[in-house]
């Protein structure tokens, strides 16, 4: 099932009879990093999410991963029936765990992170970025991904990518963080811990995760809903659906600057 991720030819055993490059494991899990990724940048983006992944639990809790959202997501996609579908940056696996396909795949840039999702559920995992996909053309009927997409390396390389292996007519859900500043930001934060309800155990919380140990992803995009969509169209989507708190009102969404894009492959 997984191709070289530059020659996009069927691995025998972990190695591409083209480049004959032969791929390694990290406990089990398949290391499909490209040749032609810029060596420094992957080795600096890999570490970074390796070290979030190690001795952490619930990383992206503060960003709107309770169980209600996961149910909610997972229902999104089940609403397209798929029978392969595809993770990007599956973290630590809450969400891939909640989706019930026949075949499923994950990908992420952390081994730390899919060593967790494996444990959570049955899937094909791999370590890879997100602009050189192991996987033929056409291979998924559905691919999403949740808070990835602002940290892409090269997000217009990501998406091409994305739709290069998803099957015409197949659709793509992602979940984008718009931009708040600084304003913006402790506006959000106050809707979430003090008003209009006051969370006093989950603000000293969230507190301290930001004291004791702070999370810093190396690249942070700054989207409007313009420029996402943008992208998106860019790579050959269409944006079919987006959802938010102001056209869905009552979504299980952290805030209005989250959005919700339902893409179909043109």
């Amino acid at each position: 099932m997984f191709t070289c991720p530059d020659c996009k030819v069927p691995l025998v055993d972990l190695r591409c009879s083209v480049c004959e490059l032969q791929f390694t494991t990290n406990d089990g899990v398949p290391v499909l990093i490209s040749r032609a990724a810029p060596a420094e940048v992957s080795a600096h983006v890999s570490s970074a999410y390796e070290e979030i992944y190690t001795d952490r639990s619930g990383v992206w809790v503060d960003q709107g991963r309770t169980p209600e959202f996961i149910a909610y997501f997972a229902s999104l996609v089940a609403a397209n029936r798929p029978t392969k579908a595809l993770e990007v940056g599956c973290g630590e696996g809450f969400l891939l765990a909640a989706v019930q396909v026949a075949h499923k795949w994950a990908v992420d840039v952390s081994a730390n992170a899919l060593h967790l999702a494996r444990n959570k559920t049955t899937a094909e995992f791999a370590v890879a970025f997100a602009e050189q996909l192991p996987f033929a053309d056409e291979t998924f009927d559905t691919i999403y991904s949740v808070g990835v997409m602002e940290h892409f390396v090269d997000d217009n390389a990501a998406t091409a990518e994305i739709r290069r292996v998803l099957r015409p007519g197949g659709s793509y859900l992602v979940l984008i963080h718009t931009h708040l500043g600084f304003a913006g930001s402790l506006r959000q934060k106050i809707r979430e811990y003090l008003s209009p309800h006051f969370r006093p155990l989950a603000l000293s919380q969230w507190i301290a995760r930001k004291l004791r140990r702070p999370i810093r992803q190396p690249i942070q995009r700054e989207y409007t809903v313009d420029s996402a969509r943008a992208c998106l169209t860019r790579a050959g989507l269409r944006v079919r659906r987006e959802i938010t708190l102001r056209s869905d009102p009552g979504t299980p969404l952290v805030g209005e600057h989250v959005v919700i894009f339902i893409c179909d492959r043109l």
